[in-house]
Order: C-alpha cells, then sequence, then structure tokens
C-alpha cells in the first residue's frame, strides 16, 4: 500500500466570482474554491492514482456550467495571490481560507477533502466457457464545507459518494491489476462532482418558488441539471424568526412552517413546473423533498378557466347559392360572443357595424360566376372563427338568334294551278284548294305578301297583302 500522489496538489486556488465591485452588480452568489486535499489515511492499491488537482479543475467547471455562479478568469486569480504572498498551502486551514475568502471580496468559501478512495478487481471464471470476467468497483468519497466568508460561519457540511463497478470479459485471465481506465476514473469523478454542485445549489440557493400563475401552475428556479425530476414532491415552507445560540451567538437558522406541497410535473432548461397537491404555496417559499403527511388544507380550487369558445357566425347575405346580376353584392353578417367581439372582415376587409348591429361590407366587383364570400371574426380572448359562402353572379343579357317567318293562309279555285307565296312554291289542297303556309319574310319589304296563282294555260293572278 502507498500514498496516492498527487502531482497537480500544487494548483492555485481557483475562484467562481468577481471581486468585490462585481459582486456588487449581480446578484449571482460568488464562491472561492480551495484545492481538493487528501485526508491523511487515504490509501489505495498500486497503480491507482486519483491527481486532486485534476478533480479540482473538473469539480470547478461542473460549478460554473451550473449558470449559478460568476467566474474570475484564472490570471486575474494568479495575480491577486502574488499580491497578497499566500500560498496554496495556507487555505487548508480554514481561518486563513475565510480570510482569503474576504480578501478576494467572495461571498463563499468552499474546503473539500477526499476521505475515501479505494479500487477493488476481482477475476472469476465465466462458468461453462473459456472467458474470464473482471470486476473492478471503485469508492470515492469526499467531505465538502461550504463558509460564508462574510460572516465566517459554516453554512453547510456536505458529503459526495460514488461507488461504481465495471465489468469486463476476457479470453484469457487478466491481471488482478487495480490500475483503474483513465475514463473510468474520469467517469467517477464526474459523478462526484455533479453531486456536490448539487449540494453547493442547495445550501446557496435553495430551491423555492418564483409564482403561482392564475391557472394554478407553480414555477421553482431549478431546471435541466439542477437536481430536480418530473414526479418528485416537495414540501414549501415560510421562513420565521432566525434562531441564534444565546452562548455562541452562530445562527441556527430559522423556524419554519410547512405551507404545501408540490409535484414536479415538467423539468425545463432554466426552470420547472408543478401542480399544487396540497396547502397553498406561494412565492418565496422554500421548497424541500416531501417527508410525511400532507397535513394541512387542500388547495383553493383554480379560477374559471379562460375563454375559449370562438364566436358564432351567420351570414345574412347573400345567400348561399344566391343569383345576383347587379352590382355592388352587398354582404350583411351576425357575429355573437360568449365575451366581446373585438374584430370582424368580410374577404379581408374590416367590416363596419351597422345600427343594428350586423357587419357589413361591399363587393363592387364580383367576378363572372362562382364568388366566395369569408367572414372572419375575433373575440377579445383571441378567439378566432371562420364562415362561408358562394354565389353566382351573372350581369350579361343572353344573345338572340332567331329566322322570323309569316303565316299565310288562303284558298285557290283552280285545283290545278300552282301556287308561291313570295317566291316560294306552296302546296295546297287539291280538293279544296286550301292552303295555311309559313314563308319567309320578303327581305326588300319584310311587311309585305306576294301571293301568284298560276293556271295551265299560263295565266297568272298576283295578290299584295300586308302582313297584320
Amino acid at each position: 500500500m502507498r500514498p496516492i500522489r498527487s502531482p497537480f496538489f500544487g494548483l492555485g486556488l481557483a475562484v467562481l466570482g468577481a471581486a468585490a465591485p462585481a459582486v456588487a452588480q449581480s446578484k449571482k452568489a460568488s464562491i472561492a474554491v480551495a484545492p481538493f486535499t487528501f485526508h491523511r489515511d487515504v490509501r489505495a492499491r498500486p497503480d491507482a492514482e486519483l491527481e486532486t488537482g485534476m478533480l479540482t479543475k473538473k469539480f470547478i467547471t461542473a460549478l460554473g456550467q451550473s449558470r449559478k455562479f460568476d467566474v474570475v478568469e484564472r490570471d486575474q486569480l494568479d495575480r491577486l495571490l502574488e499580491e497578497m504572498q499566500l500560498s496554496d498551502a495556507g487555505f487548508t486551514d480554514p481561518k486563513r481560507a475565510i480570510q482569503a475568502g474576504k480578501m478576494f471580496g467572495v461571498d463563499y468559501f468552499l474546503l473539500g477533502e477526499v476521505s475515501v478512495f479505494t479500487v477493488t478487481t476481482r477475476v472469476t471464471p465465466i462458468p461453462r466457457t473459456s472467458w474470464w470476467l473482471k470486476r473492478t468497483s471503485v469508492r470515492l468519497i469526499a467531505d465538502m464545507r461550504i463558509v460564508d466568508s462574510r460572516t465566517s460561519k459554516i453554512v453547510a457540511t456536505e458529503k459526495g459518494d460514488v461507488n461504481r463497478e465495471w465489468k469486463k470479459r476476457y479470453r484469457d485471465r487478466p491481471s488482478a491489476s487495480t490500475r483503474v481506465e483513465p475514463a473510468i476514473l474520469d467517469e467517477v469523478q464526474r459523478e462526484l462532482c455533479e453531486q456536490l454542485v448539487l449540494k453547493v445549489i442547495n445550501a446557496v440557493y435553495p430551491l423555492k418558488v418564483l409564482k403561482v400563475n392564475q391557472a394554478g401552475v407553480v414555477f421553482v428556479n431549478r431546471g435541466q441539471g439542477g437536481g430536480v425530476a418530473e414526479g418528485e414532491v416537495y414540501d414549501t415552507f415560510v421562513p420565521g424568526e432566525e434562531l441564534v445560540d444565546p452562548d455562541t451567538g452562530e445562527s441556527l437558522g430559522s423556524e419554519e412552517t410547512k405551507v404545501g406541497r408540490i409535484r414536479i410535473t415538467q423539468v425545463l432548461p432554466k426552470f420547472s413546473k408543478a401542480a399544487v397537491v396540497a396547502g397553498r404555496p406561494a412565492a418565496g417559499q422554500i421548497c424541500r423533498l416531501a417527508r410525511g403527511p400532507a397535513d394541512f388544507a387542500p388547495p383553493p380550487p383554480p379560477p374559471p378557466p379562460a375563454d375559449t369558445q370562438p364566436p358564432t357566425i351567420r351570414i345574412l347575405a347573400p345567400k348561399s347559392g344566391q343569383r345576383i346580376n347587379a352590382a355592388p353584392v352587398n354582404v350583411a353578417a351576425t357575429v355573437i360572443d360568449n365575451d366581446r367581439v373585438s374584430r370582424v372582415t368580410i374577404n379581408g376587409v374590416e367590416a363596419a357595424q351597422d345600427p343594428q348591429g350586423r357587419y357589413r361590407a361591399r363587393i363592387s366587383k364580383p367576378n363572372e360566376g362562382k364568388n366566395g364570400v369569408r367572414v372572419e371574426a375575433w373575440d377579445a380572448s383571441g378567439n378566432h372563427a371562420v364562415a362561408t359562402c358562394e354565389f353566382v353572379f351573372d350581369s350579361r343579357a343572353p344573345e338572340v338568334e332567331a329566322d322570323a317567318t309569316i303565316l299565310v293562309e288562303g284558298k285557290v279555285d283552280d285545283l290545278e294551278c300552282t301556287l308561291t307565296i313570295n317566291g316560294v312554291p306552296v302546296e295546297f289542297d287539291r280538293q279544296t284548294g286550301a292552303y295555311s303556309v309559313r314563308v319567309p319574310a320578303d327581305p326588300q319589304d319584310p311587311g309585305r305578301v306576294v301571293i301568284v296563282a298560276t293556271d295551265a294555260f299560263g295565266n297568272k293572278t298576283t295578290e299584295v297583302r300586308r302582313v297584320r
């Protein structure tokens, strides 16, 4: 057994946060992070190494990615260390760390110590095969103290604990070495950092209710990566008077009253939504994972739902399918809503309201044939309705084409003669001599009818009549 080497232990103090002027301008808390150290009793198997400098770097990265804290540039930090003539080793002393935190102008100072780091391996044959199975277990525990640099009081003491096992198959019996693959060690360290970051956030920024809207939806100040999950149930508390130890003057926190219970329903990037389970959650209340019964009154009933009913439209004119031959075409419609009509358009044009409350518009130049009418209406809540109809417009007079003929009726007394009317041969009854026939009008004199009868000897009789 040998101590774990830490070649990066000499890395300087890293500060998440700005100097005092920046802190005053930002609502984000600033945190100084001292390099993680090893507890004196930490040991590991040969070839298993944990670099505390790298662990510190990964923790600072994870803390910065939470977007809850400001980050000071490394070159600025080095300059401050040089001006203060401080060494890294001095920060393992909490008093000196707090003093440094005050000089840096940060709100909180964090001290981390690796208390357990063990690697164990077990090699066993896989039954009924020639293969071998190697199990590698890694246990990493770090203790953390968060100190308020402004009051020199310990805000929280937390612990991160990761215990992971990996399995790998080998064709030949592998070595039982405790050497850990870099990817596995990185995975363990990052999981530990995620645990510690969440605990820092919980200590500095407790989960709180942002607001409760009119529909009863609760908004809390944690989103993705903030340690909340859909389905989790939290109790909400109202903080009371601060409790101070009369002997030491140390703040022991404050009395809290449980007033509500919520269930997380949706986790969004920067905040989450929750439903009220019981009680009366309100903005500013602290949230903690629910314990015990929900021993308070049920939540008040939600407010009435918002208006979701669209307006009702009835087109009065023109009637659907109506035939119209004169322009403009008048359009009239009624619009009724359970609240208030805010806007009405007819074929995209704002409609005017007449004294009877009907909405009107004119179609000045309808198209020949089918025309559409589209009435749209909106109410005060933004609900939208549409009604349509069609009419047929025809303003062209019919074109007439016809041939005029003249009806001529009469009788001849010579049953052997030939008969023409306006030059057209006409047959007559050979028994009675009567005839009734339509003949074309004379193009030269449409009102004149010329009747000519000729007998077998060429004798001709001509009669001229006027059309009555």
